[in-house]
């Protein structure tokens, strides 16, 4: 295949990752773009483990959008699969085999074959990548071999990719909090409330807004307390 033919193809596929830092390249989407240009797969769709339960999201995809792709599939799909440590190949009818029929890709009726490979992290099931093919599509021996051999480079950027999502959000807790503890330190200093007093005076006016306390925090750090004085008394 030419390398002309490598833009044409990006441009009309997808990559999505929930955990990726703001403005950091998605480390899949390559992998994934190199199993379709050596193979006749025509998607790849990444599922990454939650926690220690059967259960999965979508971490990247290339090909056509899965439904939702933000929603976990479900535990009794996945628990199927969470312990697998063997490649599963289906040439054909994989929409309809019992243990894959439910993916969204195979459900939405895009592809025929299957070629479903564990991702492992130091031998652990990290999560699992399906490469699919549409009806009749051939796929070699070599090709197998190539995608069960994607199986540690895709697990070791999944389980990197979920660390740099803890930490991400771990640096947003604490960002959080500082907003929420320079709100309660203006707000004690300007009428005299305790801590405990203005922490909850903060809680109730953001159930009672159902606005997050770190909004309304924010708004009170860069206008001050007075814009709020009547919300939070009553």
């Amino acid at each position: 295949m030419s390398a002309t033919a490598i833009p044409s193809f990006r441009k009309s596929q997808e990559s999505w990752d929930a955990s990726i830092l703001p403005g950091e390249a998605n480390p899949i989407a390559p992998l994934l773009d190199l199993a379709i240009l050596q193979t006749n797969v025509q998607g790849a769709y990444v599922y990454r483990y939650t926690g220690i339960s059967a259960e999965a999201t979508v971490a990247a995809f290339a090909g056509p959008e899965p439904e939702n792709p933000g929603r976990s599939l479900p535990r009794d799909l996945m628990s199927l699969h969470w312990n697998r440590r063997t490649p599963v190949v289906l040439r054909s009818q994989a929409a309809s085999d019992w243990r894959f029929s439910r993916f969204p890709e195979l459900r939405a009726g895009w592809f025929d074959g299957l070629v479903s490979v564990p991702l492992l992290e130091n031998s652990e099931g990290v999560g699992l990548a399906n490469f699919c093919l549409k009806g009749g599509a051939p796929l070699s021996a070599g090709a197998v071999t190539f995608l069960i051999n994607l199986s540690l480079p895709l697990g070791t950027l999944l389980a990197a990719s979920a660390l740099r999502g803890q930490l991400r959000r771990a640096q947003q807790h604490l960002a959080d909090r500082k907003v929420v503890e320079r709100a309660k330190g203006l707000l004690q200093a300007r009428f005299g409330w305790t801590e405990e007093e203005t922490y909850i005076r903060l809680r109730r006016l953001s159930r009672r807004s159902r606005t997050p306390l770190r909004e309304i925090a924010g708004l009170i750090v860069e206008s001050g307390p007075e814009p709020l004085w009547e919300a939070l008394n009553r």
